[in-house]
């Protein structure tokens, strides 16, 4: 895990601060939404023995995707207590 945090804070700091500067920014807000459109369609979570060559690779991804992010959206459901739960009173 120390090499895999320092690694992600050197592309934090340095690599795409220096990416930014480069593009323009209509560039920038393209390169934004077209992986924002990527993460939809890939797996959330990592899954060791799934294919890593494609065409398998592809086609388990795309049938992973969908419950990866229904279960994410579990996992932070709910966030907040709404109302208290009348049984435990």
């Amino acid at each position: 895990m120390k090499d895999l945090n320092q690694h992600i804070k050197e592309e934090e700091d340095e690599d795409l601060p220096a990416l930014e500067g480069e593009l323009q920014r209509d560039e920038s807000q393209s390169m934004a939404k077209s992986f924002g459109r990527t993460k939809a369609f890939v797996p959330s979570r990592s899954h060791p023995s799934a294919p890593a060559k494609p065409p398998f690779e592809t086609v388990v991804g795309l049938m992973t995707a969908p419950i990866d992010h229904l279960g994410d959206l579990f996992r932070k459901f709910p966030d907040e207590t709404v109302s208290p739960n009348p049984s435990t009173k």
